[in-house]
């Protein structure tokens, strides 16, 4: 009797086990930190300002967010007609990282900039997200505190200060306008 046999049948009884072990687990669910922005998926409109320079700008902004990555995520699409501004768009991805307990914002807009924001929850409503970076060479301080009131409701107010200079000011109030289609 040849030994190969005997080691082939071993290896594939590992196999089969491995594959059985593998197919018994449950799959990995989205954590209740990530739920709490997942359930924000559809539309929203929001009244919103833009404030620089000691001048205010109000605008409706628009919002549509979908449910990403097998629920372990949120995009959010940005849009509005800014008075005196144009056209603004942005696309903001959320996630949750488990090992540093972090909320992550990441955002890529056409005014345009690109950041990575990162922040804990202070409670089942309100988490708090920072960027540190640089424009034009100086220290660029965006901190956006933001609520989910409720599965139809959400308020963010972000705060950007260049060098410690007047912060620009941007803020909403995003109320559900409709379900996201399931297509």
């Amino acid at each position: 009797m040849s030994i190969r046999k005997p080691i082939a049948a071993l290896a594939a009884a590992i196999v089969l086990a491995a594959t059985g072990i593998a197919r018994s687990q449950e799959p990995p669910k989205p954590s209740p930190e990530i739920q709490r922005i997942t359930a924000l998926a559809g539309t929203f409109d929001g009244e919103a300002s833009y404030t620089v320079g000691g001048k205010t700008t109000k605008f409706t902004l628009h919002h549509v967010n979908k449910v990403i990555a097998g629920g372990f995520g949120l995009a959010a699409h940005e849009e509005a007609d800014v008075p005196g501004m144009g056209h603004y768009e942005a696309e903001n991805l959320f996630g949750w990282d488990p090992g540093r307990q972090m909320l992550h914002l990441f955002s890529v807009t056409s005014d345009p900039n690109t950041h990575d924001h990162a922040g804990k929850w202070t409670d089942a409503h309100h988490a708090t997200l920072r960027y540190e970076g640089l424009r034009d060479g100086k220290k660029l301080v965006e901190v956006i505190p933001m609520e989910v009131v409720n599965a139809d409701e959400y308020r963010f107010k972000s705060t950007l200060t260049v060098a410690g200079g007047s912060p620009e000011v941007f803020e909403a109030t995003m109320k559900r306008t409709g379900a996201l289609s399931s297509k």
